[in-house]
């Protein structure tokens, strides 16, 4: 599967299906590409609803941060990082104007 990259601009986030399985992929504020399981593991929110601050994906339920390599985090208003674990993703490449999405 591959996403023209023109659908994919800095801050944006787009859902996407690969072999049934739900995910979402985001282009950060470097242009790093980042992708997490569309839906949170905390709450179930829905992650296409979610803002990109910086590179990382931020979920609209609670806040948690996805990195976009796996790892997520909660930030309190404090500026203290909480672990809350890791979860799925893709492996993505841009590859003559589109984003790249290798089959799991």
């Amino acid at each position: 599967m591959s996403i023209p990259e023109e659908e994919l601009e800095r801050g944006r986030v787009v859902a996407v299906d690969v072999d049934g399985e739900e995910f979402v992929v985001w282009r950060g504020s470097s242009g790093a590409l980042g992708s997490a399981p569309r839906r949170c593991p905390h709450l179930d929110h829905d992650l296409v609803e979610g803002h990109v601050a910086g590179d990382e994906l931020v979920c609209p339920g609670h806040g948690w941060a996805f990195d976009g390599c796996g790892q997520v985090y909660k930030r309190n208003e404090l500026g203290r990082v909480d672990p809350k674990g890791n979860v799925d993703v893709l492996t993505l490449r841009v590859e003559q104007g589109t984003v790249v999405v290798d089959p799991r």
